[in-house]
């Protein structure tokens, strides 16, 4: 080789030689912002899972809260209805009961007078 060709020869292979040390040492920095990432990443992504989570709980509690109520109001309300069916109900009942015995009442006061008539008139005549 000429003097000439080993003059370009030289910086062509100290271009290549600082490339090469460039790319090593990018490929050195991309290792290390993964292993960065990898390491910083992973605690966010726990905390994070775990935030969102206690929110899904926190939601879901309070749905379940909302549903147990409205049901609670609904068989309250239910119930209501039924004890004020089954009042109404009973007063029927005791006003039926109250009127038999009323006519009841009547037709043994009626019974007992005239009894009471037939012994007095079987008294007066011994």
């Amino acid at each position: 080789m000429d003097e000439k060709e080993l003059k370009t020869a030289i910086p062509a292979e100290d271009q290549t030689r600082q490339a090469l040390q460039r790319v090593r040492e990018t490929e050195e920095r991309a290792r290390q912002m993964m292993e960065e990432t990898r390491t910083r990443t992973a605690p966010d992504l726990l905390r994070q899972a775990a935030e969102e989570a206690e929110e899904a709980r926190k939601k879901i509690l309070a749905e379940a809260r909302k549903q147990a109520e409205q049901l609670k109001k609904e068989i309250v309300e239910k119930a209501r209805a039924e004890a004020r069916t089954i009042n109404q109900q009973a007063e029927d009942e005791k006003s039926a009961v109250i009127k038999t015995a009323e006519q009841n009442f009547n037709q043994a006061v009626d019974r007992v007078a005239s009894r009471l008539a037939e012994l007095v008139e079987s008294r007066k005549v011994d």
